[in-house]
């Protein structure tokens, strides 16, 4: 059983499909580190609310601290905030690389789409350009950009003369591209509608946890998916439930009986996001202990700082966690155990809440500890948990492990 699984997914590792997906991701993979240092640097470092810059003052000693985060902001903007640009011309590019065909033309033909496509013009008419499409939108780039590739293979290997072979699948592309934009116009937003707020003041604290839960499942899911989902990277402890809770607790002198227990902040953000997404610092942390693929260990490395402050962009593309059936069920379990756990300690009134502001950029494990005033049993239960999350893991990446091995062994015969 075990011996086709592998041959299974090292099968399908091998198709021009997932290899075209992987060079792309391993192109965008500096990239997004690059924009990753940068998110971290400006919001934990070099901004007065942040939690490096709260601890040790950084923004009132270090020298010209307000232009080094405007140069940091525009490094973030530019890689995260315009990632699925770059994956839409990547995976366009690499799609012709796989039939030996001109990746360069291919690329530009997929560029091409994804800016007509993302297009949204101001009441100025001034140009102006989706952000959930730049930003959020990777996996919509990965189809268009595939199938402009896919489109421009086909017209190259046509019998038709030279001049129309480059003519017509660009017109195609932006007549059908011009389509797409005009019928997205009637789409006022394109993520997911969340009733977080709504949704816990009005209901019981069991129904909350429900949803609670199957949202922060969602989320990881979209995630892995390369798609913007219901709950955001970070706290922000400025919605309904979390108001109420603050001032609960401010009034009471903890946050031991506060209105609302169970919401994105005292659960989702305050356990299962230690390091971003899926927990990713464990995974980082499973890979440097079990993993024997020097590339996974070099990413992993790299991705330590980043992950340290719940940046996760860099190992989703580097290792690829995205898109890789191998590590959708760690993905997914991991943050949605450690949820139900913290729910239940929250329930036998073993701990409090997180009920607290907390800094931006704060490290997973302590958002739960800070947010609840400095709780020795919540900080306890984060490092449990992420020695726990480390052992979901490990089988996981060494079945990665097991797999790129034999894909090696099916490349070489």
């Amino acid at each position: 059983m075990v011996t086709r699984l592998l041959n299974s997914f090292a099968q399908i590792r091998n198709t021009k499909v997932a290899s075209a997906v992987r060079n792309t991701l391993t192109l965008l993979f500096p990239i997004m580190l690059l924009g990753s240092f940068a998110d971290v640097i400006k919001f934990a470092f070099l901004t007065k609310t942040g939690y490096m810059a709260q601890m040790f003052g950084i923004t009132s000693w270090l020298p010209y601290s307000r232009e080094l985060g405007w140069v940091m902001e525009v490094i973030f903007h530019c890689t995260i905030d315009m990632i699925a640009l770059y994956a839409a011309y990547g995976i366009a590019y690499f799609t012709a690389k796989e039939y030996k065909k001109d990746g360069g033309s291919a690329g530009a033909i997929g560029l091409l789409s994804f800016l007509i496509i993302s297009y949204q013009p101001t009441e100025d008419g001034l140009p102006n350009f989706s952000r959930f499409f730049m930003s959020q939108g990777m996996l919509i780039a990965l189809i268009i950009g595939y199938l402009c590739g896919r489109l421009w293979v086909s017209f190259d290997n046509s019998k038709i003369q030279q001049r129309y072979k480059i003519i017509i699948p660009v017109l195609i592309v932006l007549l059908v591209s011009a389509i797409l934009n005009l019928a997205g116009l009637f789409v006022v937003k394109l993520e997911i509608p969340t009733y977080v707020a709504s949704f816990v003041t009005e209901h019981s604290p069991f129904n909350s946890l429900v949803y609670v839960l199957g949202m922060g499942f969602l989320t990881d899911l979209l995630s892995w998916m390369a798609v913007g989902g219901p709950f955001s990277n970070n706290p922000t402890f400025n919605d309904a439930p979390s108001m109420a809770n603050m001032n609960a607790a401010l009034k009471a002198g903890s946050s031991w009986n506060v209105p609302y227990k169970f919401t994105d902040t005292t659960l989702f953000h305050s356990f299962a996001n230690f390091g971003g997404s899926g927990v990713m610092i464990a995974l980082i942390i499973a890979i440097l202990i079990f993993s024997k693929k020097n590339r996974n260990r070099n990413v992993a490395k790299w991705s330590i700082f980043p992950a340290v402050f719940n940046s996760h962009y860099s190992m989703m593309l580097g290792i690829p966690v995205l898109f890789n059936p191998v590590f959708l069920v760690p993905f997914l379990i991991t943050p949605l155990f450690n949820m139900i756990v913290a729910a239940i300690f929250i329930l036998l009134h073993w701990m409090p809440v997180a009920a607290y502001p907390v800094p931006s950029g704060a490290p997973g494990p302590l958002i739960a500890f800070i947010g609840t005033n400095g709780n020795w049993i919540t900080l306890a239960l984060g490092a449990i948990l992420l020695v726990l999350d480390v052992l979901i893991y490990m089988p996981f990446v060494k079945l990665s492990d097991r797999i790129s091995q034999k894909a090696g062994d099916i490349n070489e015969n």
